[in-house]
């Protein structure tokens, strides 16, 4: 029961003491989450009571099953441009909240089917760089949409792409509203200083109520300001506003996972940081199912998809968070926002909610670590580049195929060219690298070679190459010793690499031994082998069983010429 519903076990253990710290954490959660699930609707190109709509389910969704007590999840801002991306694609010049019910209940199917394959394993499957590259592209082209905005004018572009649109935004600036700009670079500064110095402080609902406040008593709004205006009014709203498009699934089906492998990766990313302070085990798999039932719940509730969110979850943490109730709390609030506030929204300026996108997003980049990136690794810089500047010369779904592709490509460089070492004896008696430590000496007559991965057919010809190099690198080997122990796999092509390097060091009259290898890949190589007819290699425990074997054997040699 509380594998599959983990409220069940923080329920039973619940503090009474811990009630008003979820309800101030509820209610500072809360503060943060309306006013940005707003502001990230524009991202999606829906009204901004979309957002609203988003929250309370997606949040009892996760509640009642997910592993982390402090989680938040709801709308994103990485996401919510991916999800803008992919309904435009579907939509192709019609209204894309048409097709958010179908977004919303791909992506939260797709979680479940992820769940029951077990594939946990995908949030690791974006490496940093592509990540990161990928994320600063989105943050840059969506901050270009969104200034135009702040500045009171509609951008006009030639064509599609980041620097078509920087030139557009240029070419708009003596257009600027000077009420509007005031407004938008207002908000921007106020959250800044907010931030700066009060940052405990709920910075986006004091702007908001701010911004209302100003055009409420100043009629910001007949001085042409733009604002969000009239939304269909409280519950009778919420729900889908259209039902599932079956015939644009082939159209929403690459966005779709696209947004679940950067969703997952992003929150397990917060489930990680919040089980630093709660203690939590967190199941990947588990974790898998409940933002997948936070999804649904979204959908059904009529909004966007959703991801666990970090900013959300520090604040959570940050207010003394206890538990879900906490973020149950918060749902409820939502709730209430929607059926008492809603009519308040309708002088929210327009120029406010993307100044706090703009906000969110400045604070998402990270541009230093390209910087960092080029201290360390120069080759991953590269492919961080690659993923930022594809993004913003095409779109962020072109930038979504070049970073699936870079993360393959650099997978299958990992693979390619695992570690390899040719160790030699300590004076402690342990095997190392060579290397590493100038101490350590070879055994006379044998050469010990080991490699870090799998033996496949990616890299099977380039290790028997180099096991080849380093036998015949010393004319007097006898045997050459595969410490296996670091060998995770081996595979048909692998298999077959091996017996041909194995004959040809043979014709030299130079052995193969194999140390460490683990059963289930010494069964499949020994299968391999006995189907063709080709005699197994002496195979140990581990490196200092070889080692003693042979020179044992080596003295009895000297002994008896």
């Amino acid at each position: 029961m509380t594998t599959r519903f983990p409220i069940a076990a923080w329920l039973r253990h619940y503090q009474p003491e811990w009630l008003r710290a979820d309800l101030i954490s509820g209610a500072t959660v809360w503060a943060v989450l309306i006013p940005t699930a707003m502001a990230y609707s524009s991202m999606v190109g829906v009204e901004p009571v979309i957002g609203l709509y988003t929250v309370p389910l997606a949040l009892l969704g996760y509640a009642l099953f997910g592993g982390s007590r402090l989680l938040v999840i709801g709308p994103d801002a990485a996401i919510a441009i991916l999800a803008g991306a992919t309904l435009a694609t579907a939509a192709a010049g019609r209204d894309p909240l048409l097709y958010v019910l179908s977004l919303g209940v791909m992506v939260g199917a797709l979680y479940l089917l992820f769940s029951f394959l077990r594939l946990g394993w995908i949030a690791d499957l974006i490496p940093d760089p592509v990540l990161k590259g990928f994320i600063e592209g989105m943050v840059w082209v969506t901050i270009v949409k969104e200034l135009p905005h702040m500045l009171g004018f509609e951008l006009i572009a030639a064509r599609d792409g980041f620097f078509a649109k920087v030139y557009g935004l240029l070419h708009g600036l003596p257009e600027t509203h000077v009420a509007t700009a005031a407004v938008g670079f207002g908000s921007l500064a106020a959250l800044w200083l907010l931030h700066r110095f009060a940052h405990r402080l709920p910075a986006p609902l004091i702007v908001v109520a701010s911004s209302l406040a100003s055009v409420a008593i100043l009629r910001l709004d007949q001085l042409g300001v733009e604002v969000m205006g009239p939304s269909s009014g409280a519950l009778s709203g919420m729900g889908p506003r259209a039902g599932l498009e079956l015939g644009a699934v082939a159209d929403l089906l690459p966005g779709a996972l696209a947004i679940v492998v950067l969703g997952f990766t992003l929150s397990m990313a917060a489930a990680k940081r919040a089980a630093t302070e709660s203690g939590d085990k967190i199941d990947p798999n588990q974790e898998l199912f409940a933002v997948g039932v936070a999804n649904l719940g979204g959908a059904l509730g009529g909004g966007y998809p959703v991801a666990g969110t970090l900013s959300k979850t520090a604040v959570a943490i940050q207010s003394g968070g206890k538990s879900q109730l906490g973020n149950l709390v918060a749902g409820v609030l939502g709730l209430l926002t929607i059926i008492f506030l809603l009519p308040i929204f309708a002088l929210l300026p327009d120029a406010t909610l993307s100044a706090l996108v703009v906000f969110v997003l400045l604070e998402v980049s990270d541009i230093g670590y390209f910087r960092r990136l080029w201290q360390v690794r120069r080759l991953e810089l590269g492919i961080a580049l690659a993923a930022f500047f594809t993004v913003l010369v095409f779109d962020v779904m072109t930038g979504v195929m070049a970073g699936s592709l870079l993360s393959l490509l650099v997978l299958v460089e990992h693979i390619h060219r695992p570690p390899t070492a040719v160790l030699g004896r300590a004076p402690a008696g342990t095997f190392v690298s060579l290397d590493s430590d100038r101490s350590a000496a070879e055994i006379p007559g044998m050469r010990i070679w080991r490699h870090y991965g799998p033996l496949v057919y990616l890299n099977a010809r380039r290790l028997a190459e180099e096991l080849r190099a380093v036998a015949l690198e010393k004319p007097d080997t006898r045997v050459v010793l595969l410490d296996a122990e670091g060998t995770s796999g081996v595979d048909s092509t692998g298999t077959a690499a091996f017996l041909a390097a194995r004959n040809d060091l043979e014709a030299n009259d130079i052995e193969i031994w194999v140390a460490g290898l683990r059963e289930s890949s010494w069964n499949r190589v020994a299968a391999e082998l006995e189907l063709a007819k080709a005699p197994l290699p002496r195979k140990f425990a581990s490196v200092a069983d070889a080692v003693a074997t042979f020179e044992s054997a080596h003295a009895t040699d000297e002994q008896h010429p």
